[in-house]
């Protein structure tokens, strides 16, 4: 069974077997201890190495796998494409051209289907079939649709892999045939798209973003991004420099640890500020120098 049906199949047992749901105590606990040692089974058998660099001869297939920070991450699942069996057009028989289309005469033979050919040494002509319109006399002119003039098909397999924890942009992922089940090894060089806010770093996540003076001033929490999606921390750690640390909230890594957030901020101030919003926070920094002195005495 492959993973995904594995999966499947648990998913509609677990349902049956829950005791909420009358089932056995016993037989879901040993259905729980049977699903585990055959997911850490197909982890140890779909385990993906990571190597220095590719052969320069061999039957494999080298290609850039591009990946995003949460996937690098979280080491989520990626679906990748493959070239597969290779076979003859079956609309254009392998000629390569649209036996639908239109047809011309056969300008090496003249439409006779025939060559001939003559011997000097004794004149007599000898005829064979043309090789250019198979002994038609006429050629199919338009390019075949379905395989472009190429005559052959290769097919596209899709295949998942599971993401390793801990990559890092430029390396290289090894799979063997065996474990795909394609015609090729694969060696595909781990590619990290841009994010607009996070960057991956010595094992952390970096989480860079602006943040308006006026929330941490009036603002008891401030929105932010995590690998969990958005969450609130208290404005008050805006006020103790950056980064923020956030131990443990980082990218998954080899050893099953995770590494940390770090969020790098920077605190907003706009160009242009009305002059009656200066004003205003001019009143505003008096009442807190006044409140300061008040609380002194």
């Amino acid at each position: 069974m492959k993973s995904e049906e594995i999966k499947h199949y648990f998913r509609q047992q677990i349902k049956k077997l829950h005791p909420d749901k009358g089932g056995s105590k016993e037989e879901f606990l040993s259905f729980l201890k049977w699903y585990k040692q055959v997911s850490e089974n197909l982890e140890k058998k779909k385990k993906i190495d990571i190597v220095s660099s590719w052969p320069l001869k061999g039957n494999y297939f080298f290609g850039i796998l591009e990946l995003t920070v949460e996937e690098i991450a979280l080491g989520k699942n990626k679906k990748f494409q493959v070239p597969g069996e290779e076979f003859i057009c079956p609309d254009c028989k392998g000629t390569g051209k649209n036996q639908k289309g239109k047809i011309e005469m056969c300008g090496f033979c003249k439409g006779s289907g025939v060559v001939k050919i003559i011997d000097n040494r004794k004149n007599i002509p000898t005829y064979f079939n043309c090789s250019y319109c198979k002994g038609s006399g006429t050629l199919f002119t338009q390019t075949c649709e379905k395989c472009k003039g190429k005559g052959k098909i290769k097919l596209v397999k899709e295949i998942y892999i599971s993401i390793p924890y801990g990559l890092k942009n430029g390396d290289i992922l090894f799979l063997p045939k065996e474990e795909t089940n394609s015609f090729y090894d694969l060696y595909l060089e781990i590619s990290v798209l841009p994010h607009p806010y996070f960057d991956l770093n010595n094992n952390n996540l970096i989480y860079k973003c602006r943040v308006p003076f006026w929330e941490i001033i009036l603002k008891k929490e401030i929105l932010i991004h995590t690998l969990e999606g958005v969450e609130w921390i208290p404005s008050s750690f805006f006020t103790k420099g950056t980064p923020i640390l956030i131990k443990g909230r980082g990218p998954f890594l080899e050893n099953g640890n995770r590494g940390d957030l770090l969020i790098d901020f920077q605190i907003y101030i706009p160009e242009e500020i009305p002059l009656e919003a200066k004003k205003l926070i001019s009143q505003a920094v008096e009442l807190i120098n006044l409140s300061k002195k008040t609380c002194k005495i």
